[in-house]
């Protein structure tokens, strides 16, 4: 082994140490999501289409299966857009980009040119077989070349801005997919030389450096490759054995079976996909106010009223000397009205002034009492009889005086 090549297979494991070794930043995020990581894998069978499949790779358990109609590759999710870009193969002027949302909707965006075409001509990456999103890059592979596609919103938003080509070739001919981290793009090299080996290729320069003892069981290919939260690598082998098998390589290079299923003709991955914050709690509606009891009236007592004293004196009130009312002017008696329906209150009736007549307070000391007119008619007839008596006696005796 030469000097360069011991300088190589050093860089490569340095590089890899942040992958299957103790890795600052991956080590919190084990501790919070433990080894779960949904992935969206699209699976493609002989027919030529795929279906997507929303898989936790950490424990192999499908949530949804969708298809979309057309055959997807190198898929990349974008965590700050919350989507998994991909590439669609089969459509007009070659490969178009494709959104997937967490619903499993997917939207055509239209071909991937190059930067500067003002046609939309032909694609330059249909038949890529690789896929990573990194910020605002997109990461395409296709034989040994790298594709960059810009995903800024702009002029250049799926425009393809950079092309690089990857050596040694050796390693990375056969690389089929690939998840990005801190810079750098992880994948399984199927090569003579690969034999299922971890490789990192620097986007950048195009360099491709092989990791010692992280390593795959041999393979045709490895069509879909994700990087847990817990540092460990999940690729599925679309034949192996007559089945596809989904690995993973935790940190201490140990590898084990996750998920056995049919073969495929083709696969890829994208993932984790950031876990959807829980709903926020509802404030619990205030409850309505009670409504008071209706307080209970009070049931009035009733209250006898007194009933008017009659007054003990036969004779009409006399006149008081103090109290003179003005008399009201009438030129002639008014016409007595008809009887009213409704009870009046009793009214007291007013004292007879000095100027009234004898006879007009005679009558009205009859309407005030109906029975004064008897009482007065009894006195004046007494006072009738003791005169007639008086005048006979006061005869007899001058008679006798004769």
């Amino acid at each position: 082994m030469s000097t360069v090549d011991r300088m190589t297979r050093g860089a490569a494991t340095v590089a890899v140490a942040g992958l299957v070794g103790a890795s600052a930043l991956l080590a919190p995020m084990a501790a919070r999501a433990a080894e779960s990581c949904l992935a969206v894998q699209a699976e493609t069978g002989s027919y030529g289409k795929s279906k997507l499949r929303w898989l936790d790779v950490g424990s192999g358990t499908t949530s949804r299966v969708t298809e979309p109609g057309y055959r997807l590759n190198a898929l990349g999710y974008s965590a700050t857009r919350n989507l998994v870009f991909g590439v669609a193969e089969g459509l007009s002027r070659g490969a178009h980009a494709v959104t997937i949302d967490r619903e499993g909707k997917t939207q055509d965006l239209g071909p991937i040119t190059r930067a500067g075409n003002r046609l939309p001509l032909w694609s330059p990456v249909a038949g890529v077989t690789a896929g990573a999103i990194g910020g605002n890059s997109w990461y395409l592979l296709r034989n040994g070349t790298l594709y960059t596609v810009d995903l800024t919103p702009g002029e250049r938003y799926l425009r393809v801005i950079g092309t690089v080509f990857l050596r040694p070739i050796t390693l990375a001919h056969d690389v089929n997919d690939f998840a990005y981290h801190n810079g750098l793009l992880y994948g399984v090299s199927t090569t003579w030389r690969g034999k299922g080996a971890v490789i990192t290729i620097d986007p950048e320069t195009g360099k491709v450096r092989e990791a010692e003892d992280a390593r795959f069981p041999p393979a045709d290919v490895y069509g879909s490759v994700v990087l847990g939260r817990d540092g460990a690598l999940y690729a599925t082998a679309n034949r192996i054995g007559g089945r596809s098998v989904l690995y993973r390589l935790d940190r201490s290079g140990q590898v084990t079976v996750v998920l056995s299923g049919p073969p495929l003709a083709g696969s890829d991955a994208a993932g984790c996909l950031t876990a959807p914050e829980p709903p926020k709690p509802e404030p619990p509606n205030p409850e309505p106010p009670k409504p008071e009891p209706p307080k209970p009236t009070p049931t009035p007592t009733p209250t006898s009223s007194p009933s008017p004293t009659p007054t003990s004196s036969s004779s009409p009130p006399s006149p008081s000397p103090s109290s003179s009312p003005s008399p009201t002017p009438s030129s002639s008696p008014a016409p007595r009205s008809a009887p009213q329906v409704m009870p009046q209150p009793p009214v007291s009736a007013p004292r007879p002034s000095r100027s009234v007549a004898p006879r007009e307070r005679k009558e009205a000391a009859e309407e005030v009492d109906p029975h004064a007119r008897t009482k007065e008619k009894r006195r004046w007839g007494l006072t009738a009889l003791v005169l007639i008596l008086g005048g006979g006696a006061a005869a007899g005796a001058v008679r006798r005086a004769r």
